[in-house]
């Protein structure tokens, strides 16, 4: 069975990850701060190149962390550390200003939690940037087909219940579009015929794309929340604190 890294690498991983870059780079380049993180899987690639914060994290979730699963790996600026799959996110309340989570709620075991610790990290006023496959698209199909290899196998939730999740947790969604309208073809000759359709997409079948991107703040009682779409070009969001790797959580730098 493959796994969601081994998938990431084929040619059709590879296009959807560079969808999801583009995407990405409409946004993060409008969120400030200081310390920004991306929790993903060992061997998925960084996502965080455009965004302009300076101090940036990627956790790379595996089952052993005394295993050299990339060595040759460059992470260039940032600071990539292997963490135990389903340990806790090793930073302090209130310590981090971007926390992205790249289909990490697709294969999470337990999703609730994950968003809880997400939130518990992030500054009053940090921006939370989910993407996650769309249940409702051309891949969501695919899955009847077959749920044996990633990424047919994750645990798919819609836009809707993971803005209602947000929700309960006091986050405020300011921004997010769907992206991916193209169908899940292997041969990259044959996809390129479907171009159309990402041009296509986003008037057409806006809520059909294959990748949900979600931007929620958190917010705390007496906040004023910033609006994203409104103030994208501004960069007008709220900013403070500094991240500190909690000692009860083991994890190695990928330098050491």
């Amino acid at each position: 069975m493959s796994s969601f890294p081994d998938w990431s690498r084929t040619g059709l991983g590879q296009s959807l990850i560079a969808a999801e870059q583009g995407a990405l780079s409409k946004f993060l380049p409008a969120l400030k701060g200081d310390i920004a993180v991306q929790y993903g899987y060992a061997g998925t690639s960084s996502l965080l190149e455009t965004s302009n914060i300076e101090h940036k994290f990627i956790l790379l979730a595996c089952e052993n962390t005394e295993a050299d699963i990339f060595p040759s790996e460059s992470f260039g600026e940032l600071q990539a550390l292997y963490i135990d799959a389903g340990s806790t996110l090793p930073f302090f309340s209130s310590s981090v200003d971007l926390c992205l989570l790249p289909h990490m709620l697709d294969f999470s075991d337990n999703p609730h939690q994950l968003l809880r610790e997400s939130k518990d990290i992030l500054v009053s006023g940090g921006h939370l940037v989910i993407l996650g496959f769309n249940p409702y698209s051309l891949w969501g199909m695919r899955k009847f087909f077959s749920r044996k290899n990633a990424p047919w196998n994750s645990h798919n939730y819609s836009v809707y219940k993971v803005r209602d999740w947000l929700s309960l947790l006091d986050f405020h969604i300011s921004g997010g579009m769907m992206l991916y309208y193209s169908p899940p073809i292997r041969n990259q000759q044959l996809r390129e015929k479907f171009v159309f359709m990402e041009n296509a997409g986003d008037r057409w079948w806006p809520m059909l794309g294959s990748v949900y991107l979600l931007i929620a703040q958190k917010r705390d009682a007496g906040m004023t929340v910033i609006d994203l779409g409104a103030n994208i070009r501004q960069g007008a969001f709220l900013n403070v604190a500094e991240p500190v790797a909690k000692r009860s959580v083991k994890y190695r730098s990928i330098n050491s």
